[in-house]
């Protein structure tokens, strides 16, 4: 006779679901009354696992909704070159204020 830890089945199979969500947004997103349980956070970690990346999950401020999306490190500079870029969008090709940025 074959014993089966359904929740870890449960994890595997949520896993396997998530990781398409994870490869076309990077974020999957559920709602709480979906979810029902913490399998959907486990099953973002392994998912995540399976990328080589860490994963953050987190609740909506309303409490409808969970997230989950992998935290990448930041190199040096990344950060300010997508202020420059998001200010880019907003004012234009020469936006008016540019971040200060140290000497890496």
């Amino acid at each position: 006779m074959t014993v089966i830890n359904l929740e870890q089945w449960t994890v595997e199979r949520l896993a396997a679901e998530l990781e398409p969500q994870f490869k076309e947004s990077g974020t999957p997103v559920a709602g709480v009354a979906d979810v029902g349980n913490v399998a959907w956070r486990k099953a973002a970690r392994l998912a995540g696992r399976r990328f080589g990346q860490p994963v953050r999950t987190m609740l909506s401020s309303d409490g409808s909704t969970v997230f989950a999306f992998l935290d990448r490190p930041v190199e040096p500079g990344q950060q300010a070159d997508a202020v420059v870029g998001v200010a880019t969008l907003i004012f234009g090709p020469r936006p008016f204020v540019r971040p200060y940025r140290t000497e890496e």
